[in-house]
This record gives C-alpha cells, structure tokens and sequence, in this order.
C-alpha cells in the first residue's frame, strides 16, 4: 500500500492543482520508499561486512535482523507524523522535520528500538553475542541519522543539531522524490530472501519505469536511458554475486547523490550570475535550485533579492545544457500554471538557458512588522524560506513560495486574521528569513 501511495504521489507533482492539496506531507519529506530501500540496502551491506567470526545468531536470523532494523532505523525521524499532523497546518509546518530529524533525539530513538530487538531476541531465547548487538546498534545508529542527511538534501531543510544550534540547513540537492535512488536498489529483487520481498522491488522498478515515461517530468530519452539502468541493474542481480550486486548498487546510490551534487554547484554559480547580471539592482539573499527527477540538466530556481525596501521573490527554469535542452523545454511541475501567490511578469528576457515564470515583490517593512505584531504569522516565519505577502481573494495571506503549486491555500500559506489563534510549543528554530525580519543595527 505505502508502495502505490508513493506512485500516486509522484504522478500527482506533475498535475497542476494536484499533489501538495492531496497529500501535503510529501512536499515536505523524501518519500518513504525511498527511505525504506536504501535502508534495506544498508542492512544488506551491514550483515555481509560485518565479521561473523563471533557471532552466536544463525545467519539468516542475523541478516534478517540487519534488514529489518535498518529499514525501521530509516524511518525512526519520521515518527514525528505521529503528531505533527495534529493543530493544523501550522503545527505541521513547526513540528514536521522537527525534533526527531535531530541528531540527538534521532540516535535516542535507535537506541530505543535496539531496546526492543534485545527484548525480542530474548523473548525468542534467541542468543546474541556482543558482535552481534555491536553490529545491530550500528546499524540502529547509522540509519537514522542517514534519513537526516537524505532529507537534508533536498529544500524542505533540517535543524540537525539543536539544541546546541536552532538553524535550518538546506542541501538543495535532490528532488523530493528521486527514482534513481530506486533504480540503485534494483539488484535487491535477487538479494532479497523472500518472494514477497522481490516482489516488491520489482513492482517498484516496473512503476519507476511507468512514471518516467508518463508522468510528463522526465524527457522521453532519459526515461529510456532510466529504463535501461535498471535493466542493467537487474541483470547484476541476477548474474553477479551477492557482493558484487550490493556494490553496484552502493555506487549507483552515492554516484547519482553525487551527480546532484556537483550539477547543483553548477546550478547555483549559473543563476548567480545570472541574477547579478540581470537585476543589478538587488541584493542576493538567497536562491534555491531543485533538479527536476532523473534529469541533472534542468534546474527549478527561486531567487530572493532585496531591492531597495523590497523582497523580491522570482521563479525560473534553468537549463544546464542549453544547446541539447533549452530551459523552455525542460519539463517543470506545472511552473506556468496559476498559484496562489499574485505573480506578475518578471522585467527580463528569456533565454536559452533561463526561463523566468513571475515574481512577487513584499515591502520588507510589511514583513518585520507582521513578525513582530501577529504570533501565528511569527510562528510561521521559523519555517518560512521564501516569503510572501498579498491580498488573495480579499484575504491577507501570508506564503512560501517554495510550496506554492495551486490556486488555492496550500500547506504553506495562511491568512492572517485580526484576532490569531496563537499557536502552543513553538518550538525555537532560527527564522530562515532573519535576514529580512530583524533590522540590522
């Protein structure tokens, strides 16, 4: 079931009006597939690593425990949905991403859960030496904390070491969710012990295949160029050794991690360069750079600039590789579609290379004193990136742009009323707009 959730997910980001009104979790968090698999593959790599000279479990129960602990240890941040969805989508905002994707409360949990296994290795009079727990505490240390760096990578953004340090840091990397993650794991299909379990991989790598092709967000020749890796990496599966197959999906795995990263660098000196050139003007507070999904050359950019009493906030596709991809032609998650953000045209030409698709322009002024005058709206700043503030629909609302993909309010946009509800235990993360909110003296 979590399997064609995810699926449904991924097809509705590239519908206009759907995706973030349907389901507003996943804008928010690297799908849990993902998350799930990796960890999987960890556990796999975990059990054959580890020395098993003094190890008092059977094989298959270590493995098995490996697997199982490592894909829940994937998951363990997230234990904040047991919460955050209560109080509405303030409290969404404030509580998601929040004190579980903390080091310290991350690695409490694994402790935790290595809690519960050794009480159910008992429970089974099952004896483990202290190998065995070394390696399944590893594992329940590591794999929580790789959810925090997974998620760190993309623009949602994380606050890993409160309470010694309450800001947010953004990778800006990946796209929230990214199939060639899943592609990586394919060898899984044959690694895997129970049919169950294959058979899960393999639907996976049949639905990435199916979304690549129609989901209208990844150009024809890279999904046929995605659709062969995991033929390719199916066929390691099933031809190579265990050993051989986990390697290659490892480096499959921090390989495409690492091809985000570098086009990312590159993406970040184009549009800042750009910006300069373009709007002299402004002052570059800040500018996020999303890939789209299998496609490291095209690039979704937001810039914040301030320009004289102004934050000025601009949307654009941008092309890495214009002369085989021209910016006008990557495909976007509906860039050109109304939103709820009043965008108007951006006072600049378009190129091969950029695409601007509007901005929107708030009195900084309107900012601060709104931070300093409404607690909800002061709330809300300690997760805003990329604010916004209009008149929509003959209600103040107050946005981030990063999340803004429909007409109507979305999961990051509230209307700020004379009389707020003031929202309880906020917690103290740092404005990521401190910049605009707070007067420099």
């Amino acid at each position: 079931m979590e399997l064609i959730h995810q699926v449904m997910i991924f097809s509705q980001l590239a519908l206009p009006g759907q995706g973030l009104s349907t389901d507003t979790s996943y804008t928010g968090r690297m799908d849990n597939v993902t998350h799930t698999i990796i960890g999987a593959l960890v556990g796999e790599v975990a059990a054959r690593v580890a020395p098993r000279s003094r190890s008092a479990l059977p094989a298959p129960t270590r493995r098995n425990l490996c697997v199982t602990l490592a894909a829940i240890g994937s998951n363990l941040p997230d234990s904040d949905l047991l919460y955050s969805f209560f109080g509405g989508k303030l409290n969404y905002l404030l509580h998601h991403r929040g004190h579980t994707h903390t080091v310290l409360i991350a690695l409490a949990l694994g402790v935790a859960v290595l809690a519960i296994a050794r009480w159910w290795l008992r429970k089974r009079n099952l004896q483990a030496s202290s190998q065995d727990y070394a390696v399944l505490a590893a594992v329940l240390l590591f794999t929580p904390l790789l959810h925090i760096a997974m998620d760190f990578t993309n623009n949602y953004g994380v606050h890993p070491f409160w309470p010694l340090d309450n800001r947010w840091f953004y990778g800006d990397t990946v796209f929230i969710i990214e199939p060639l993650f899943w592609a990586a794991c394919a060898p899984l299909a044959f690694v895997f012990k129970t049919h169950i379990a294959r058979f899960a991989v393999l639907l996976l790598m049949v639905a990435a295949i199916a979304l690549c092709f129609f989901s209208g967000m990844v150009p024809q020749v890279l999904a046929v160029a995605y659709a062969l890796l995991v033929a390719g990496m199916l066929l390691i599966g099933q031809r190579a050794s265990t050993n051989i197959a986990l390697a290659a999906s490892v480096t499959v795995w921090l390989g495409a991690t690492a091809m985000f990263a570098i086009t990312a660098h590159t993406a970040r000196a184009r549009i800042d360069a750009i910006a300069a050139q373009q709007f002299p003007g402004g002052t570059l507070l800040d500018r996020i750079v999303t890939p789209m999904p299998v496609n490291p050359t095209c690039w979704e950019v937001m810039v914040l600039q301030k320009e004289a009493d102004n934050a000025v906030l601009r949307r654009a596709m941008l092309a890495l590789s214009p002369a085989w991809l021209t910016a006008d032609q990557c495909l976007s998650r509906s860039l050109d579609t109304p939103i709820t953000a009043p965008l108007v045209p951006v006072p600049s030409n378009d190129s091969d290379a950029v695409k601007w698709y509007g901005q929107i322009s708030t009195p900084t002024a309107r900012l601060a004193a709104l931070a300093q005058s409404n607690c909800e709206a002061a709330a809300a700043f300690r997760f805003i990136r990329m604010p916004w503030l209009a008149t929509v629909k003959e209600q103040l609302v107050l946005g981030d742009l990063r999340y803004d993909r429909e007409p109507e309010l979305g999961f990051a946009e509230i209307v700020i009323d004379a009389s707020p509800s003031c929202p309880l235990l906020v917690p103290k993360w740092l404005e990521p707009r401190r910049d605009l909110l707070v007067p420099r003296s």
